[in-house]
């Protein structure tokens, strides 16, 4: 039986390291021109990717995988926090399997138009104990939200959230984050 590919390769790949922002590290960024238009696919990765944010208007489709940035565009795929045109090479080929995987699937799956919203510094400031403890080794819990939207702390990290007083904002934070995508504890 054959498959139902939708894309079958890419054109053009280019790796590059963005411009230069102080304080974070250097990451190499991938642009990828596509063989063929893959936004049929995007409301059925919607509906089986975590933390997706599905932009029907501009057809874009943005989500994290393995702790990498990636937005979907019909017939262009922008990768970022790559180490180099290697790894660019490696998560490309990833997600066309995953892109191929989930259009032959499309059949089983009920796709979601849902468009969620980014999560923002604010939105987890507001569950956070908001001690400026400086357990986590952050100097506020303000700048400890800001590094976690940013994947470069965890939430583990943040001790007093997981004392028993905080129970109630630990799940609904927790729940939040995974919702969007983001690596959790288990239980």
């Amino acid at each position: 039986m054959a498959c139902a590919m939708l894309l079958k390769g890419f054109l053009k790949i280019e790796a590059f390291f963005p411009p230069c922002h102080p304080g974070e590290i250097e990451t190499v960024t991938a642009v990828a021109e596509l063989s063929d238009d893959i936004s049929s696919v995007f409301p059925y990765l919607n509906a089986v990717l975590k933390g997706t944010i599905y932009d029907q208007t501009h057809q874009t489709l943005n989500f994290k995988l393995g702790g990498r940035g990636v937005t979907l565009h019909p017939t262009k795929v922008i990768v970022t926090r790559l180490e180099n045109k290697e790894e660019a090479e490696r998560v490309l080929e990833r997600l066309k399997d995953l892109i191929n995987r989930t259009y032959e699937r499309r059949g089983e799956i009920e796709p979601s138009y849902k468009s969620r919203a980014k999560l923002s510094v604010l939105d987890i400031y507001k569950l956070l104990p908001k001690t400026n403890c400086r357990e986590c080794g952050e100097p506020t819990c303000m700048a400890f939200a800001t590094k976690l939207v940013n994947e470069s702390v965890k939430i583990e990290q943040c001790r007093p959230l997981f004392r028993e007083e905080h129970q109630a904002r630990r799940a609904q934070l927790l729940k939040m984050l995974d919702e969007a995508g983001y690596a959790v504890p288990n239980g």
